[in-house]
């Protein structure tokens, strides 16, 4: 009996094997998307066959997309100042305006606001812009 890595329930079907860090864990379907998924149990029962003690990995699916937009700042040198979601926060209740009244006024979605805010992602080049214009802002310059 397979059991995932992360949440203890017994895996049905394929095991799905991910990297968070330096961590490879086995885990289920629905706790696959905690990380970015690096070999699926085929993957793993083709190499097995072939003879190899520790199978190697294999890229399976993408990274998660905040990894990605990290990936992408650090090669582009961007670099945020610290605590960029509290100063824009800070700024946009300086003006009076509510998280629904800001993401309409950029064209974005009030969570992708709010998950600025809460620095949970980081925002593109083009969305630090808009921000940065409507709340007459020079924070990353």
């Amino acid at each position: 009996m397979m059991q995932c890595e992360i949440c203890g329930v017994e895996i049905k079907g394929e095991a799905q094997y991910i990297k968070i860090g330096a961590s490879k864990l086995r885990v289920c379907k629905s706790c696959a998307r905690h990380g970015t998924v690096v070999m699926v149990a085929e993957a793993r029962r083709t190499a097995e066959v072939k003879g190899s003690e520790q199978p190697q990995l294999v890229r399976a699916k993408g990274k998660s997309r905040l990894y990605e937009q990290m990936d992408r700042d650090i090669e582009e040198g961007i670099e945020l100042v610290e605590n960029y979601g509290r100063k824009i926060k800070e700024a946009r209740e300086k003006v009076g305006l509510k998280q629904a009244e800001l993401a309409k006024r950029i064209n974005e979605k009030q969570s992708l606001l709010r998950k600025i805010e809460n620095e949970e992602i980081i925002p593109n080049e083009e969305v630090r812009r808009k921000i940065e214009r409507v709340l007459k802002l020079g924070i990353n310059n």
